[in-house]
């Protein structure tokens, strides 16, 4: 088993796609696959991309992964997993599919990225960018990188190395193969060498690369092992430089005029604005008021009319898009001519236009069979062939001039778009604030830049050759698109950028064409990959510059070339999208590691104060390639405050070379010429050119230092855990949290959005300020020390910025004015305040706009012993064995505690809890509500959801954080007991160390404490229940735990001692909370239906045991009590509980140990005779075997009495005549029979209490006659009783027949059972061929509403009753196979699959019944007959408990029609999928009573009823007993 550490679970869900849903790992790492229970009966196989140990990773090609089983059926076992232990950095598709077949029905696909092994977490990563061009010659380039080290960086982010282009701008390469020239001697020749490199696989590869390129190398080499500092670099994949030369030879690598040709028309428009800009420049068109310097917003609007009215018709840009009008008409005429003056069919249907594929001038076309089709038609009075060709041809010319306008239209509205895009640019080049202010219109600078290259001459293509082959020289720009979408390229046929003007171009780069695939571009690609694979081979890790615009199979197939390379490539990327799932779609496709993320984009500081909580980021302050940073946009005393809040982040962190100096302008990644400064280890001596060098008190250098080297130390360290507070408008505090220490580093940093007033700005004269408008910082601890307090403060003399020629330099008006590792008694900002209680206070004095402070905080003394002890006790911590002493005594406890003792520890509802009366009841949580249970469940139910979700805001945690009140009730209600009081010691020793905690670590340590205790408790309770509980599944286990649940001991529901002197320790609950207490509680016929799953199959034997005694003592006119209100006034108003208590006789027997002794069991009757009360003190006993038998014989002899005390003290809503209750025994058929149209007698027990609709005192199914189900039960016993008899284990062999009744005078079992058997399917079964169906039930023929099922009922007083289609019938079959014809039981258990099963239980009446109702509101009153009140309750919605005999039904029947026993195994757990998912979502942590039709919640059910977990349980049961 995997460290849980470093075990991380994926869930697989069904139908659910992960591709935008984000699984970051570390190498080192276990990722363990895990089923859904909804998915635990499906064959899931799955595949992913990632490779065995030692083998090469190839995208797309899956392998399959085998699961780990607990048992042999592995595609049944929902605790299967699948470990993959991670070695390999990168992106790794996963997809799992259903089904036999490699190619079944795709479940479900994600991906799971492994980040790389750096030497350093990627959480700790101090990352600076350097522009490449601005460190010199290579000689110089260690002397400006060790600024990077001695500020205490530990990666450095290169711009692109290779050879520039003409526009010098870093990102525009014109050579990717070779190192630019401006960093080698003058006379230096470049030559090609190769290096080795080796594949994850162990293979030893060669590579070429430039000496250059090398030369390059070996300075990045000495960083990593001298300085220990990583290296990434940008890779440009999207565009090359214009004057790059292999264009020439390759121009099909960019998106030119031959191979994208619907870029003809954005082409000629841009030669036109060319040619315009061109004439403004000239003054041509001064008369009309257009001036080559552009002033105002009337100049704009004049460029546009004049561009509008003038410039663009004269382009006739239309006719790129419409046809030949003349040309089509007359090749109509002339097919028409050909067929002879034939006319073809008239279609319906409209012209469309056919875009010509070249986008040629009137080249597009129509389909010219449909225009014959269309047009070519009769005309009436049409008087010769001519006019009516002639006619043809004018609406056919009408349907084309209407198409060409549909055509200009769109045009019209592109250009729309594009003069305001023109407008925009000319506005931000001439206008704007923060643009480049150009003067005025020249030949150089346009009034827009171009969005098209020519190639070679330069010189734009005359009209007449766009449509030529010499378009392949006519090259696209690359450039951004704003809002767009970053998975569509913009250059391909069907986006309009181009021709809209929407691209925000780079002028001096072509975009790069590289198609689907190689097939398409073979040389880009192959050029391409070798540039990719040699930076691999140089770097540890790439930053993707415009990520968002890199086609994703370009991206995906260069970084697998990369990775061939480098395994563990580290991965940046610049990524601009619409959400965060597009961001995860690329983070997953392509491995990103860290997204690049600005602190400048927080336009206030609550803003950014959201930021350092943000995770696998690459947090900067600034970035190099946009604004400069605070100083620009903000001002100078920010640089230090925003730059502290980027270093507490728990991501990776970075800068941008210039930041840290303060230089106060962009660095300019196109136009910047000037080299960084050398770092220098004190300030220079005088002569030298103070700008050309770099020290520590240079700008905020000294800070920043301390501030990456924490930033490191925090990582390594542990403190994984981020709390942001907005202290004040402009205040942030973040606190850095370690989990395992609890140590806390906590920042307070003042920023400075804008410039502060004097008077608060320290300088050298006055550094202090005596600002302290700040409120107290209250910590829950102790104050260890001030690691880092720091500030600008001015210089007496403030020298202005002048910008050097020669080198890059920033501000030098003001200095550091900082301390570190110093206590708070030195701090001159703040000093410690008065303590309280737990919490210590910091109180400033001298914190002004500007100022950080960083501090190490520790828990008290107390806290941290209590610490170290609970997590001992949680066995994460070997430094002190005394919590893991309690633990183990803790766990002692746990397996001492009997079942009932759980009972009560674990659950118990609120009604049950205040039955006790010692005023108890559910703990509540203010915000959130009831616990379900009182127990240790209750608190897991509400803490499980909290801990999954990471929900720290939740109700209870704030409950824990306010007071002890939880912990203390937990114990209190514990102490109550002498048997579960050392449990509530144990638990007062932990919880005693746990308030001595801050109170902001309580939930966290108490949600940890309390699932543990939770966790023995239960593995406790299934170690006591039997090997098919305590080694079975998690589903079984989960249903065994029902037994807990239910049964338990209830003040107001004690059954019946069996006998004198004995007492019986505890009972069961029907269902929770409805049914728990009082004459509620104790339902016979529940407690017999749940009794074989609950009690039996989980060896809770004596409570089985007692359970059937108990309500044996009970038994009064042959029948036994359905509600037994402890004996004293139970109602035998129901025929059915004695038949399943007889059936649990025979269980019992069947399945304990020795069970057949019970039958010689003592018991007591309560009742002298029928009509006597209760008598607790009766000595007198009888066999149970003898119980048994009067039950029979008073049913052969007939059963017919008044309920005692009928009227409206025992049943409020029954009639006088439902009280009489009837039973017996049909000696021609065997059936027993009973009840009547004004009672129910049956678990189908539904009385009508609408008054308002008429039904109160109606039964809503009296199911009277003959049940199916108590049919099959009487024969399941009596032909048991007959072997019993037999083997002299039952002293009786048969009933006493009265000489009325037949001619013999006992009726042996034997014989009972062969009548049953005889009639059974005569009776019950109606055939599927309906036809002989209704010549079987002659004058009842009409009530047949099914075919091929077996009856509800035989001999209802309402005939058609018995015709219904309910869900008894496999009851029958369960208990009593052997009545039923194996092809007829098939035939009818297909009916019910198909109209019956629902999610989780079964619908209690045919959907095409006129009465069903598959809804139940018990609280709802209304006029409806049919639902008023409930009383659909089991008119059709779904109960669960039958679902458990209808499997069980299925698979004993299967071998008989031709299904294969795996086959029906499969069937069941496929069904039982939806239970085992319904027993992990419930709070309640059982199932339902009924849910509402199709598996809908029910809010009138119990949550969790007893025989819903017993059936469901014996399904499982005989599914272990077959296998």
């Amino acid at each position: 088993m995997s460290n849980g550490d470093t075990l991380r679970v994926l869930e697989l869900r069904p139908k659910t796609n992960y591709d935008a849903k984000l699984f970051k790992l570390k190498t080192g790492w276990t990722l363990r696959f895990k089923l859904v229970p909804l998915l635990y009966a499906k064959n899931v196989r799955v595949f992913t991309e990632y490779p065995l140990p030692g083998e090469p990773y190839k995208r797309g090609q899956l392998r399959e992964l085998p699961w780990s089983c607990r048992t042999r059926q592995a595609v049944w076992d929902p605790d299967r997993f699948i470990d993959i232990q991670l070695d390999a950095a990168g992106p790794f598709r996963f997809v799992y599919t259903v089904g036999a077949e490699k190619d079944g029905p795709l479940e479900g696909s994600g991906y799971f990225v492994v980040d790389p092994q750096l030497g350093y977490s990627p959480d700790g990563i101090t990352c600076v960018t350097y522009i490449t061009k601005l460190l010199g010659p290579l000689a110089e380039w260690k002397a400006r990188l060790q600024v990077a080290k001695e500020s205490g960086y530990n990666m450095v982010h290169f711009t692109p190395l290779q050879q520039l282009g003409t526009s010098y701008s870093a990102y525009s390469i014109s050579n990717q193969l070779r190192l630019d020239s401006a960093y080698l001697p003058g006379n230096y020749v470049h030559s090609d060498n190769t290096v080795t490199y080796t594949t994850r696989s162990g293979e030893q590869k060669q590579l070429s690369i430039e000496s250059g390129l090398l030369e390059a190398w070996k300075i990045i080499k000495e960083m990593k092992s001298e300085w220990k500092m990583l290296s990434v670099v940008d890779m440009v994949w999207n565009h090359t430089s214009f004057d790059t030369p292999w264009l020439l030879q390759h121009p099909d690598a960019g998106y030119n005029l031959v191979n994208s040709p619907h870029l003809r028309p954005a082409y000629v428009l841009d030669v036109a604005l060319v040619q315009f800009s061109r004439e403004v420049a000239e003054g041509k068109w001064v008369q009309q008021g257009l001036q080559p310097e552009i002033r105002s917003e009337g100049d704009i609007e004049n460029i546009k009319a004049r561009l509008r009215d003038h410039v663009f018709p004269r382009l006739r840009l239309w006719e790129f898009f419409t046809v030949d009008i003349e040309l089509i008409t007359g090749n109509f005429r002339t097919q028409v001519y050909h067929l002879n003056g034939g006319t073809r069919p008239h279609r319906e249907g409209r012209l469309k236009v056919i875009q010509d594929p070249q986008y040629r001038r009137l080249r597009s076309s129509v389909d010219p069979n449909q225009v014959l089709e269309l047009y070519n038609v009769e005309w009436p009075g049409a008087v010769c062939f001519e006019e009516r060709i002639q006619h043809c041809c004018d609406v056919l010319t009408s349907e084309l001039n209407r198409l060409n306008q549909e055509a200009m239209d769109r045009l019209q509205g592109q250009l729309y778009k594009a003069l305001e895009a023109i407008a925009g640019t000319i506005r931000f080049r001439f206008l704007a604030s923060n643009g480049p202010h150009i003067a005025k219109v020249t030949e150089k600078e346009g009034l827009v830049p171009r969005y098209f290259c020519v190639l070679g001459s330069g010189q734009d293509l005359h009209w007449q050759d766009v449509e030529s082959q010499k378009g392949e020289y006519v090259l696209a720009h690359n450039g951004w698109v704003m809002n767009a979408d970053p998975l569509a390229n913009f250059a391909v046929e069907g986006s309009h950028v181009y021709l809209e003007r929407a691209l925000i171009v780079w002028d001096d780069s072509i975009k790069l064409r590289y198609g689907d695939g190689p097939k398409d571009s073979p040389f880009l690609w192959d050029h391409m990959t070798r540039y990719t694979q040699q930076m691999a081979w140089m770097f540890d890790g790439f930053r993707l510059d415009n990520c968002h615009n890199t086609p994703i199979n370009v991206a995906e197939g260069l970084l697998d070339a990369a990775r061939e390379v480098k395994p563990q490539l580290y991965l940046i990327a610049e990524l601009f999208t619409s959400g965060e799932d597009k961001d995860s779609y690329f983070v997953n496709k392509l491995g990103i590691n860290s997204l690049i993320r600005e602190a400048m984009v927080a336009g206030i500081p609550y803003d950014l104060g959201r930021l350092p909580s943000v995770t696998h980021a690459m947090f900067m302050d600034a970035t190099h390639d946009n604004e400069p940073g605070n100083i620009q946009t903000r001002c100078v005393y920010d640089a230090l405050p925003t730059t502290a809040i980027v270093s507490i982040a728990c991501c990776g962190v970075g800068s941008c070379r210039g930041y840290d100096e303060l230089v106060p302008h962009t660095i300019h990644v196109v136009g910047e010429r000037r080299c960084y400064g050398r770092w220098h280890v004190a300030t220079p001596p005088n002569g030298t050119n103070h700008n050309s060098v770099v020290h520590k008190t240079t700008g905020i250098i000294e800070a920043k230092s301390v501030l990456n080297a924490l930033h490191y130390d925090l990582a390594v360290q542990g403190f994984n855990q981020v709390y942001v507070d907005q202290v004040s408008d402009n205040i942030v505090a973040v606190t850095r949290h370690s989990p395992s220490t609890h140590q806390s580093v906590i920042l307070m940093a003042h920023t400075a959005f804008k410039s502060p007033p004097s008077h608060i700005i320290p300088t050298e004269e006055r550094p202090c300020t005596g600002y302290s408008h700040v409120p107290p910082l209250s910590v829950q601890g102790v104050v260890q020390e001030i690691i880092l307090e720091a500030r600008l403060m001015d210089k007496v003399s403030k020298p202005d910025f002048i910008k050097d020629p020669s080198y890059i330099s920033g501000l030098t008006a003001h200095m550091l004015d900082m301390r570190t590792r110093i206590s708070v008694e030195s701090s001159k900002m703040c000093h410690m305040g008065h303590s309280r209680g737990k919490n210590s206070e910091v109180v400033f004095t001298d914190f002004c706009p500007g100022s950080v402070i960083v501090f190490r905080v520790e828990l008290f003394p107390e806290a941290c012993a209590a610490v170290q002890f609970i997590r001992s006790f949680l066995k994460k911590d070997t430094n002190t064995c005394d919590g893991s002493n309690l633990r183990d005594k803790l766990e002692d406890i746990c397996s001492k505690l009997s079942l009932l003792d759980l009972n009560y520890v674990l659950y118990r509802c609120d009604s049950e809890e205040r039955d006790e009366g010692k005023g108890g009841g559910v703990y509540n949580v203010p915000g959130a509500g009831d616990m379900v249970y009182c127990g240790i469940q209750g608190v897991v139910s509400m803490v499980t959801g909290i801990r999954d979700n990471n929900d720290l805001g939740h109700p209870l945690c704030d409950n824990l954080r306010s007071g002890d009140w939880l912990p203390s009730y937990i114990v209190n209600r514990l102490g109550t007991r002498q048997s579960t009081r050392p449990l509530a010691e144990a638990l007062e020793a932990v919880f005693t160390r746990l308030r001595a905690l801050p109170r902001y670590l309580i939930p966290a340590y108490f949600e940890a404490i309390v699932t543990a205790v939770h966790t023995s408790l239960i593995t406790s309770a299934l170690k006591q229940m039997g090997r098919f509980v305590s080694e079975g599944t998690s589903l079984v286990q989960r249903l065994a735990l029902g037994s807990v649940q239910m049964f338990g001991m209830s003040r107001s529901a004690i059954l019946p001692s069996p006998l004198p002197g004995v007492t019986i320790a505890g009972s069961l609950a029907a269902g929770l909370p409805h049914f728990s207490t009082g004459f509620m509680r104790c339902w016979g016929r529940d407690t017999f239906v749940a009794l074989r799953g609950l009690l039996l199959s989980t060896s809770r034997y004596e409570d089985a045991r007692n359970s059937i005694l108990s309500f044996a003592a009970c038994l009064r006119h042959g029948l036994l009590p359905n509600l037994l209100s402890g004996g004293s006034s139970p109602r035998y108003n129901c025929r059915d509980t004695c038949w399943w208590w007889l059936q649990s006789v025979q269980d019992f027997c069947k399945m304990a140990p020795n069970g057949c002794d019970i039958l010689h069991c003592e018991v007591r009757k309560l009742f002298a005779n029928d009509d006597t009360q209760a008598d607790f003190d009766r000595t007198d006993t009888v066999t149970l075997a003898s119980v048994m038998q009067d039950i029979l014989q008073k049913h052969v002899a007939g059963i017919k009495f008044r309920e005692r005390g009928a009227g409206h003290s025992i049943d409020k809503d029954m009639t006088a005549p439902g009280f009489n209750v009837s039973a017996g025994v049909d000696l021609h058929t065997g059936f027993v029979y009973g009840g009547s149209v004004h009672n129910c007698g049956t678990w189908m027990d539904k009385m009508g209490e609408s008054v308002l609709a008429g039904n109160k005192g109606v039964p809503a199914t009296a199911r009277d006659g003959s049940a199916v189900e108590l049919v099959g039960l009487c024969f399941s016993t009596v032909s048991w009783l007959s072997k019993m008899s037999k083997q002299g284990v039952f002293p009786y062999s048969g009933v006493s027949l009265a000489s009325s009744q037949a001619s013999s005078p006992t009726l042996t079992y034997a014989d009972w059972s062969r009548l049953i058997k005889d009639n059974f399917e005569a009776h019950f079964w109606i055939p599927n061929d309906r036809s002989i169906a209704s010549e079987k039930e002659g004058l009842e023929a009409p009530y047949i509403h099914r075919t091929g099922i077996y009856k509800d009922s035989f001999g209802a007083t309402k005939r058609y009753c018995d015709f219904q289609l309910r869900p008894n019938f496999p009851i029958a079959m369960v208990v009593a196979p052997e009545l039923f014809t194996p092809e007829n039981a098939w035939c009818a258990l297909t009916k019910v699959k198909e109209l019956l099963l629902g999610p989780l239980g079964m619908k209690t009446l045919d959907p095409n019944d006129q009465v069903y109702n598959g809804y139940y509101f018990n609280s709802s009153d209304s006029t409806n007959f049919n639902t008023a009140r409930g009383f659909s309750y089991h008119q059709g919605p779904e109960w669960v408990w039958v679902i458990g005999f209808f499997l069980r039904a299925r698979i004993m029947f299967a071998h008989y029609n031709g299904v294969s026993l795996d086959e029906a195994l499969a069937e069941a757990h496929s069904v039982l999928s939806a239970h085992a998912q319904a027993l992990v979502d419930s709070p309640w942590c059982g199932l339902p009573e009924l849910t509402n039709r199709d598996g809908a919640e029910c809010p009138d059910s119990c949550p969790v009823q007893a025989w819903s977990m017993g059936c469901v349980l014996e399904v499982l049961c005989d599914m272990q007993q077959v296998k």
